[in-house]
């Protein structure tokens, strides 16, 4: 008689239950209750969170779209400037100094140097060409502006120095040219005051 002994073992069990009774069962639905309402807040805090990030996102999204906005008002802007600036060329009266491309001082000396040797047909000096540039607009700013003209020209390839001027490298000397003597002013004797 098996089933009897599990029968009273059963039995024994369920008294053992019936003594601690109902106690267990309401602390458990006590930890379920506790567990339900922390798990409820976290999913309204989780919530909360999620519509502030929402909206900040909606924020930035505008933001982004106004800035998408200015930029492309501002390329359209400079496409309108180079469209204009294409169809009028260069401002009537005003002189262009950028020859060649280039926009430095030594590369609008040497290229106007170019131009007034061309149509003198002769080497000149420093001083010379320094009084052409002068008349043409070009300003030469410094202590010494025939010195630095001169340097200018010394330093390129493309002029040397021949009878006393600058001239142009490979270009024939136009026929019968005799270069005068200078003028120079006398040297002053120094004088000491002491």
């Amino acid at each position: 008689m098996i089933l009897e002994k599990e029968e009273e073992e059963n039995l024994n069990i369920h008294k053992k239950n019936d003594t601690l009774g109902d106690p267990d069962i309401c602390a458990w639905a006590g930890e379920l209750k506790r567990n339900i309402a922390s798990s409820e807040a976290e999913a309204s805090s989780l919530r909360s969170r999620a519509e502030v990030l929402e909206a900040r996102a909606d924020t930035l999204r505008q933001m982004a779209k106004a800035s998408d906005a200015k930029t492309k008002a501002l390329r359209d802007l400079l496409q309108q400037m180079e469209t204009t600036t294409k169809t009028l060329g260069p401002v009537a009266g005003k002189k262009t100094r950028q020859p060649g491309g280039g926009s430095t001082l030594t590369a609008l000396v040497r290229e106007r140097a170019k131009e007034i040797l061309k149509a003198a047909g002769h080497p000149l000096g420093r001083t010379e060409i320094l009084a052409q540039l002068i008349d043409d607009g070009i300003l030469i700013k410094g202590a010494k502006p025939a010195q630095r003209v001169g340097k200018i020209l010394w330093e390129s390839d493309e002029f040397e120095y021949q009878g006393k001027g600058y001239w142009l490298v490979g270009e024939p000397i136009a026929a019968g040219y005799k270069r005068e003597k200078r003028f120079r002013a006398p040297n002053r004797k120094k004088t000491s005051d002491n």
